[in-house]
């Protein structure tokens, strides 16, 4: 099972900014024998992807999956990270909706791993790196995340993030610092949904901007 969801979650990233790809599909059954992607966060040459599939007991469990790059520009094999049960069936946006408790966005998850990003600051190129998943309503289109770090106030990066689920993964370096907000879905400007919320990386020296 472990090498199946593997396999998804390089052919995703493989694909994710090939000529003319779309998004990857929204949720499909899960019937045990393969996984669904929640969301893809891409950080430069870091590639992420959090798949969620069902076990054998009918129980569903999200598995979060990393691949780098190699000397030639190629995604190389995905490497497992984390992975555990979920508490909250985020296939139903019934069950969602009811975690949320009205609010459009809600922190869910968060790990850290220690990883080969070859930035500077890192310990001969490791750092550790900080994963927050997030609950989102159906009403949202798109999250609005911006880089407030020190060392990008004079010039913030900000990032659209589409969604592919009701379920978002965020990736951040250390030292970084970033406020996410939620964009409601549709109209012809961006209408933001409940207030913006922060999220920090570890306390280490910071490799770079948000990408």
């Amino acid at each position: 099972m472990r090498g199946n969801l593997a396999e998804t979650a390089h052919a995703v990233l493989t694909a994710a900014h090939a000529p003319g790809a779309g998004a990857p599909p929204p949720y499909a059954r899960l019937d045990g024998s393969t996984g669904v992607v929640a969301d893809i966060c891409v950080r430069g040459d870091l590639g992420f992807v959090l798949l969620l599939h069902r076990r054998k007991d009918g129980k569903l469990a999200e598995e979060l999956f990393h691949c780098g790059r190699t000397a030639t520009g190629a995604r190389g094999a995905a490497e497992h990270l984390s992975g555990g049960l979920l508490g909250v069936e985020a296939t139903s946006p019934r069950d969602v909706e009811a975690a949320l408790a009205g609010r459009p966005v809600a922190l869910w998850g968060e790990s850290e791993t220690l990883l080969f990003t070859g930035r500077p600051g890192g310990d001969e190129g490791y750092q550790l790196l900080r994963f927050r998943t997030l609950l989102v309503c159906e009403d949202v289109g798109h999250l609005d995340v911006r880089d407030v770090s020190a060392q990008a106030v004079s010039a913030p990066a900000r990032l659209r993030k589409p969604l592919v689920s009701q379920v978002a993964l965020l990736a951040v370096l250390p030292e970084e610092r970033v406020t996410v907000r939620a964009v409601a879905r549709g109209g012809a400007g961006a209408r933001f949904l409940g207030e913006p919320f922060e999220l920090t990386g570890t306390a280490a020296v910071s490799g770079g901007p948000w990408a």
